[in-house]
């Protein structure tokens, strides 16, 4: 933002001769004139130290010659010396400060003004300036929304959001420079971009640290994507298995445009060899700061590629089944302006998207967003309030799965010298936590006869709709999963494997909070007398008919049938010590039933299905409370 601010500022400098021109100068010292006119040819020749020269020459002679300090703060603001041409575009509307030929200085002043977070002296110069009408269409637009922003910001400060940052804990922050910090879902692993030093010999490198007994590790440069080169701003799946990061203009690898997007994999603690996302997500233009969902089937990013909305725009990718990323499509005019949208963060509910723009009304510089998704799509944007966001630029946030930390980098700067970049923590205020709630289920999944871990695919579906909401791996080293569920959905968890029963779980965060839980998963081989609980086939109390959410379990069913067309199988009714013998063991078999006949409805030959009640004669455990009569209460797929 400021760059373009800088961009105004030059514009007028280049303009300086016709800007300046006045009928009559303002000042009746002739030495001081003549420098001011020397300093004119010295600009003709581009030799903007001379013409500095000449003109702070001039000014020292006559402290009030107006065109002579105009024309010095051109110079330094073209030069990027913004202070010192801060004082002399002060010290023009000290002269004068009704003359409409200075009402630029009165946008430049307004502009300074704004980017210190000084509100109110930047809305009297702007709308002084607007005022006076003078000046070019993209000054008098840029005025217009900061003036919207001072009014915003002015009401927004009366009305702060809570927030105590602290640096992350050693051994963290143990370099000069660290930043765009993500972490896995259970928050076990912190992954981030930092450098060693200032100097252009230290590279960006992708750092880890593991949470162990309560501390961090030392954190270590993940060496399978290390190069002499730039790796950063990286992104990881809820698990932490899946990473994405940005490489900039190496020449060891195959790079499209001035960044792109590259993805590895972890089994067990190796990466995979980092490969480029390809044509379909990568351009011939600056593509990076990766948000991935906690399946890591989506990815949101930026870019500055044409066919955007703006000058950086959020853009959007899915991965298909088969594993090849689809084309990127533009988020759009919900989300992206003709500013700059930046460092968009997914959270893994898949419905809340924080991210950075310069272009909302806000408090200056880049401010951070959240929007909410619902069946409409992207909600408007809403700012997340002072002091969160203030006059400098924030962005690269990062919010726990759980909604209740917030983690972001901070830099420190001497004028516009960065001396370092720390990674800090927050409790995240209760009025911006994403809308929808989420936890997650881990484990290990291992092979019931023989322990050993497995790799796995796991599914998670949402029991209302009948829809895959997510699709993980089991890790293939270590069997290791984490799937996320959102708040407000009955789920159906489903463990994969060619050659073994499926394993079914069943959640329901309907119309209750969630909790994370750790179940370790056991697969039971396709063999004579496996057996398994089929936790999604619902009844309600004391019937048989089967409710419309059973169906998700049932075509599973359905297709190992199909998969394994040897297979014959006993479906066996259970319920619990409620009622008398007689009527449990009639409800167990008519539950039974009903599945074998959906079974055989949907092309199953009846030659391999029997149906068994077992009433109340098998508990699973005592039948002395409601939580382990529920467990008693089920239907079990046994292999014949």
């Amino acid at each position: 933002m400021f760059q373009r601010i800088l961009a105004f500022c030059g514009l007028a400098f280049f303009l300086l001769i016709t800007a300046t021109s006045y009928a009559q100068l303002s000042t009746n010292n002739k030495r001081a004139e003549k420098l001011y006119e020397e300093s004119k040819e010295f600009l003709r020749r581009r030799d903007f130290d001379r013409c500095i020269e000449k003109l702070r020459k001039a000014v020292d002679i006559d402290p009030n010659f107006l065109e002579a300090h105009y024309a010095l703060a051109n110079a330094l603001n073209t030069l990027r010396r913004t202070e010192e041409a801060e004082v002399h575009y002060r010290k023009c509307l000290t002269i004068s400060p009704d003359d409409r030929k200075l009402a630029p200085v009165y946008y430049q002043i307004g502009v300074i003004d704004f980017s210190k977070g000084d509100y109110a002296s930047a809305q009297a110069k702007l709308e002084k300036f607007l005022a006076m009408g003078v000046g070019n269409n993209n000054q008098i637009q840029d005025a217009r929304k900061r003036v919207a922003s001072c009014k915003y910001a002015a009401e927004g400060m009366k009305k702060p959001v809570e927030f105590k940052p602290e640096p992350v804990p050693a051994p963290l922050n143990h370099l000069p420079l660290q930043y765009f910090p993500v972490l896995s879902a259970d928050r076990q692993q912190i992954i981030y971009t930092a450098r060693e030093g200032f100097g252009s010999s230290q590279d960006e490198n992708i750092f880890i640290s593991y949470l162990q007994d309560g501390k961090w590790t030392q954190p270590k440069v993940i060496d399978e994507l290390r190069t002499p080169y730039n790796e950063g701003t990286c992104t990881i799946s809820a698990d932490g298995q899946t990473m994405i990061f940005t490489i900039c203009e190496n020449r060891d690898k195959q790079i499209y445009g001035s960044c792109d997007l590259f993805i590895s994999y972890r089994t067990g603690d190796r990466w995979s060899e980092p490969q480029n996302m390809g044509p379909a997500v990568n351009s011939r233009h600056w593509d990076t700061q990766p948000s991935l969902s906690a399946d890591g089937r989506t990815l949101y990013f930026v870019s500055d590629r044409p066919g955007g909305i703006g000058g950086h725009d959020i853009w959007v990718t899915q991965r298909h089944e088969s594993g090849r990323w689809g084309e990127a499509v533009n988020l759009g005019a919900q989300i992206n302006t003709r500013g700059d949208e930046v460092a968009p963060f997914i959270h893994v509910n898949g419905q809340t998207l924080f991210f950075a723009s310069d272009n909302y009304p806000g408090y200056g510089g880049y401010d951070l967003y959240k929007s909410e998704r619902t069946t409409a799509g992207w909600g408007k944007p809403v700012n997340l309030g002072y002091p969160i966001n203030d006059h400098r630029n924030q962005m690269g946030l990062f919010i726990t799965a759980d909604s209740k930390k917030g983690y972001y980098s901070h830099e420190e700067n001497i004028g516009n010298q960065l001396i370092s970049s720390r990674i800090y923590m927050f409790d995240l205020p209760e009025e911006i936590r994403p809308a929808v709630a989420s936890n997650y289920v881990k484990g290990i999944v291992r092979d019931a006869a023989t322990k050993k871990t497995l790799a796995a695919r796991i599914e998670l579906i949402d029991l209302a709709t009948d829809s895959v909401q997510q699709q993980v791996s089991s890790d293939a080293a270590n069997g290791r999963y984490l799937i996320v569920l959102n708040k407000g959905s009955e789920y159906a968890l489903y463990v994969n494997r060619e050659g073994y029963l499926f394993k079914s779980l069943t959640f329901n965060y309907a119309e209750q909070d969630g909790k994370d839980v750790e179940i370790d998963i056991e697969l039971e081989p396709i063999n004579k007398g496996a057996k398994i609980v089929l936790h999604n086939i619902f009844f309600e109390t004391g019937k048989w008919e089967l409710q419309p959410k059973s169906v998700t379990e049932l075509r599973k069913l359905s297709a190992l049938m199909r998969q394994n067309p040897q297979l014959k199988v006993e479906i066996g009714g259970h319920t619990d010590d409620v009622g008398s013998d007689a009527a449990n063991l009639e409800l167990s078999r008519k539950r039974a039933q009903a599945v074998v006949s959906y079974l055989t409805q949907n092309g199953i030959d009846a030659s391999r299905l029997i149906a068994k009640g077992y009433g109340e004669t098998m508990p699973q455990v005592p039948n002395d409370s409601d939580v382990n009569r529920a467990k008693n209460r089920r239907i079990e797929f046994k292999l014949l």
